[in-house]
Order: structure tokens, then sequence, then C-alpha cells
């Protein structure tokens, strides 16, 4: 006699034994006892979940000779054919092997026949979301107003692969993941009926790997018992699974918050291949730890036993809210790059655990934004920006701009003809302050003409863009004690540049490195025309001319040839 897995021999047969999905069976019991039983119902849901399962039962429940009931007999000659699969007036389709338009005209036409023996024709079409789209045209009218002795009951894994014509048609019923005590308490019935001595905890160990599957839990009992016997233990188990239980997820996780890097390489799995559901367990893991930090210990929605609420308690006060939602992130975006590349599976989880134990790694994005306003807005005063507190996401920053601080001058709305930045230029004298260190100084009197092409070449070094600006359309109109450049009218995003405070203090520097001393530029808009483009350089041509602008433009350094140009 061959032997039967342990999914099938203690499949449901009625719905008391579905396990954990208590609303479920109960609109079903309700409709038939109410006499409301709809003509088309779509069971969507995980894999493992019972879908398949209490379709049949509903089936069965409905031609039973003692119903329709919601607790047939099973042993009447219709209980016993529906449970034994041969019932002639259960027909059930997977639309993976059936998925043409002609399976389905062959099924609609065979509805409008009375069933055999039966009182209802029930198909039940596994995994409908297959179906092509001329398949599901072809069904919608039957589907909608089906002769009435005919029931249909779908069920599928991809709900949302069904077109709303088609879900309009149904009533839809979700099937939820089993909880892990759900599982472990069918896990203990079936192995004491089985006759297995397991040690203590292995059938929650097992429940927690197959993660809301009843039938995953089964078929891994199955493949403990090949392997070890009648009498598993814990460690078994996850030697079943090739990874390891709480205790070595717990050290990894450990070894990513100390940014100890190898320990994270000898916390993974040693074999490779089951990445994608080890990376599960620690998004798992992870979202309960929040649970904890945002719900407490205590919460209902938390599954986890005395002990791992111990773990997870723990670790949710050393982490907080922010990183742990910030290490969830990073590791959702991981699995869908192991989607992507399922062949770097290994390398993608390596570095997504080596990225979150990098120091400072996993600042959340408000710290970040705060320290950068801190940043520019003294980078726009003019003083160099001290380096950043090696501090923890929570810690004070003295550094950053607060809400309600007054913004940098001259950032005011409107299109002004004349703007003026002395106080974004001026250093900061503030106590505690870092000066800017002052840059070497040209002769004290520059030649005259030279002032304007001088602060232009230093601006390219800076801000090339600027520096092209100002060439183009600027001209120095006034060197004394005030420097005054004048520019002729321009267009919205030049003038945005003009007014941009990184901008202005990099032309102030160029302007005090060419006259020697500190200016403080006053720029008028629309009070001159443009001046001319500047004659090229004599001692360069064109191209030369043109190759040093765009060198300065995007901070590059020119090599030049002249024995292989021929010069």
């Amino acid at each position: 006699m061959s032997y039967l897995v342990l999914a099938r021999k203690y499949r449901p047969g009625n719905f008391e034994e579905v396990v954990g999905q208590t609303t479920l069976t109960g609109v079903l019991r309700g409709a038939i006892n109410d006499n409301r039983v709809g003509h088309a119902y779509l069971f969507c849901g995980p894999r493992g979940t019972g879908k398949t399962t209490t379709a049949r039962i509903f089936a069965k429940a409905l031609n039973c000779e003692q119903g329709p009931t919601a607790h047939p007999c099973g042993t009447c000659d219709r209980c016993v054919a529906a449970d034994a699969g041969r019932e002639l007036d259960i027909i059930e389709i997977d639309a993976a092997s059936h998925t043409g338009v002609g399976d389905i005209r062959e099924l609609r036409d065979q509805a409008a026949y009375a069933p055999m023996r039966a009182r209802y024709k029930v198909y039940i079409i596994d995994e409908v979301h297959m179906l092509s789209k001329s398949a599901f045209n072809a069904l919608l009218k039957t589907l909608e107003e089906p002769p009435p002795h005919v029931k249909f009951l779908f069920a599928t894994t991809e709900p949302q692969k069904l077109p709303d014509t088609i879900l309009s048609r149904c009533q839809t019923l979700r099937l939820s993941p089993i909880s892990e005590a759900d599982i472990a308490g069918r896990l203990d019935f079936v192995m004491a009926a089985e006759g297995f001595t397991p040690e203590a905890g292995v059938s929650y160990e097992v429940a927690r790997l197959a993660r809301g599957g009843m039938r995953d839990a089964l078929s891994m009992t199955d493949q403990l018992i090949a392997l070890v016997g009648t009498s598993p233990t814990v460690d078994d188990v996850g030697r079943l699974g090739g990874e390891g239980g709480m205790r070595e997820l717990d050290e990894l996780l450990t070894a990513v918050e100390e940014s100890n890097q190898a320990g994270i390489f000898e916390g993974l799995p040693s074999r490779e291949g089951g990445e994608a559901d080890f990376l599960g367990r620690l998004l798992t893991h992870l979202r309960s730890a929040l649970v904890v930090a945002v719900c407490g210990a205590e919460a209902p929605m938390l599954e986890a036993s005395a002990e791992e609420r111990v773990i997870l308690s723990a670790r949710a006060k050393r982490l907080g809210v922010a990183r742990l939602q910030i290490w969830l992130e990073e590791l959702l975006s991981a699995r869908e790059r192991m989607r992507i590349l399922p062949m770097q599976a290994r390398l993608a989880l390596e570095v997504a655990l080596l990225d979150l134990a990098r120091p400072g790694g996993d600042w959340p994005l408000a710290e970040l934004e705060k320290r950068l306003l801190g940043l520019e807005a003294r980078l726009a005063s003019g003083v160099a920006a001290a380096p950043p507190s090696p501090t923890r996401p929570g810690a004070p920053d003295v550094q950053s701009r607060r809400p309600g601080d007054r913004p940098p001058s001259g950032q005011t709305s409107g299109r002004p003809q004349e703007v003026r930045r002395p106080s974004m230029l001026r250093p900061d004298t503030s106590p505690g302050a870092q000066a800017q260190p002052a840059a070497p100084s040209p002769p004290p009197d520059p030649q005259p003409g030279q002032a304007w092409p001088n602060t232009l070449n230093e601006l390219k070094l800076r801000h090339g863009a600027l520096a092209q600006l100002l060439s183009r359309k600027g001209r120095l109109a006034e060197a004394g004690e005030s420097v005054c450049i004048q520019l002729g009218a321009l267009p919205d995003h030049e003038e945005r540049m003009l007014k941009d405070p990184r901008g202005l203090a990099a032309l102030s520097r160029a302007l005090s490195k060419a006259f020697g001393r500190e200016i403080v530029p006053e720029i008028l808009i629309g009070k001159a025309e443009a001046p001319p483009p500047p004659p090229p350089s004599p001692e360069k041509e064109e191209g030369d001319q043109f190759a040093d602008e765009v060198a300065a433009i995007f901070g590059g350094t020119l090599e030049r040839d002249d024995d292989r140009l021929g010069r």
C-alpha cells in the first residue's frame, strides 16, 4: 500500500476541522443555515491556508443527503463519493491546464444539464487567475445568471489578476495566514495520532518555519520524520530548514547592531539557496520588534512565546521605532533585488546586512536633512562647516536650523530689480564659529582692467556656471570700496542662480582674491545691457579657451599632447 502524506491524510473533512479560518467557515455555515447560498464564491489567500479544502467541504455540505447542512454527515453516498473524489456532480478544474476559451465553452454547455445524482452541480476551479482573457469573457454570462442547479467555487492565490467583471459577480472570501499557535496545536494532534514523540517545542518551531501555511507545516513534518525518526528535537528542525532558530537569528542581528562584519558572515546560514526564506524570517522578527516598540510586549497581534517576547523587547528598546523602520525598508529593498537577480540572492542579502552595520548608515532621513540644512546655512554665511557630531539618531543637533528661524537674507518672493547680499557673505563672528581659512591674496594693487578677468578665472574653479553667466552678461561697474556688478535683463533660471547663497559666497571669495581684500559685492539686475563676450586670450586658440571653460565647469584638468597634435 502506498504511503499517504500527512497533508492529505489529515485534510479537514468538515468545517469544524478547518484551522484558523473561523470567520470564513462561519459565513459559509450561516449561508447554508439561512438558505442564502450564492451562486459563485471566490476563495483567495496564501498557499496552504485551505482554499480548495474549504471549497470541497462546502460542496459536500450542499449535496449531503441530510442537507443542505452546515454539518455534513460524512456517511451518506454523496458525502462518501465527495470525500473519495468520485462525485460526478462535483467537477474540479485546474485552470492552469485549462486556460483556453474552448474549455470554458465546453463547461458552459455542460452546465445547462441537470446534475446526475446530487442536488447541485458544483464547479471548483482552482487557480482561476490563470484563465485567459477570452476565457473569462466566455464565462461572464453564465457566471452572472447560471442555472439554479449550478454553483461556482473559485480558488486563487492572486485575486488581483482577475478582471473586475469576474470579481463583481462573486462573493469574495479571504483566507488569512494561519497563526503559529493554531498550526502548532494541529501538529501536536497529528503527531500524537501518528505515535510520534517529539521534543517540547518542535511543533512550534515547525509552525514558525511554515509561515502561516498548514500544508507546508505538515509537509515539513513528513520530512522531519524521514530525516531523524519519530522522536525529533528542536535542533533537528533547524537542520531541516538549513537555518538556525531564534538564538542564531538574534546573534546575527546583534552583530549588525554592533557593526560586527565578521559576525554577520558567520551568522548567515552556511548553505546557499534559502536566502529568500531566511530574509523572510528576518523581516518577521524585525516587524515583531517594531510592534513591541510601538504597542508593547503584550500586544495582542504579536505571535511570540514568552522567551521570544523578552528578546524582542530588548531589541526594540535598543533600536527604537525609527531605526527599526529603516532596517525593514532596507531589507524589503533587498528582497526586491533578490527577486530581480535570483542568482545573486546571497550577495544581495550580505550587502544589505553590511550596509545596515555601517556606522551612521541607518540615520533617519529627517536627521540627515537637518544636518544638510545646517551645513548649507554655514556655507552660505561664508564659514566652514564643523564636522558632524558622531551621535546616533535621537541625539540633539545644535548645528541644524530650527523651524521658525529666519531664512537667509535675499530669499524673498517676486522678481526684484536689485539684489543685495551683504549679510550672507560676511563671516560668522559668533563665539565658537570656525573661520574660513584665508586664501592666498594676490598683489594688493591689481593692474587696471585685470581685476574682472582674474575674478572670472578664479570663479570658474568654484562655480563654472556662474562664471559663464557673468562673463556673458555682467560687467564690473565700480571698483572702489564697494564693488558693483551690473547685468542686463535675465531669465528666471539665471536670476535664481544669482540668488543662490552658495554662488554668492563663491563670487565673494573670487573678488576678494582678485582685489586682495575682503569684498562684499553689490549686484544690480536690469541696469545695463549685456556686455559683449571678451575676446580670446592671444596666447590661446579658440578651441583651447572653450576646453578650459568646460574643464572649469566640471572641475576637470586638461592634459595636452603637443607632439601628437603636431605643434
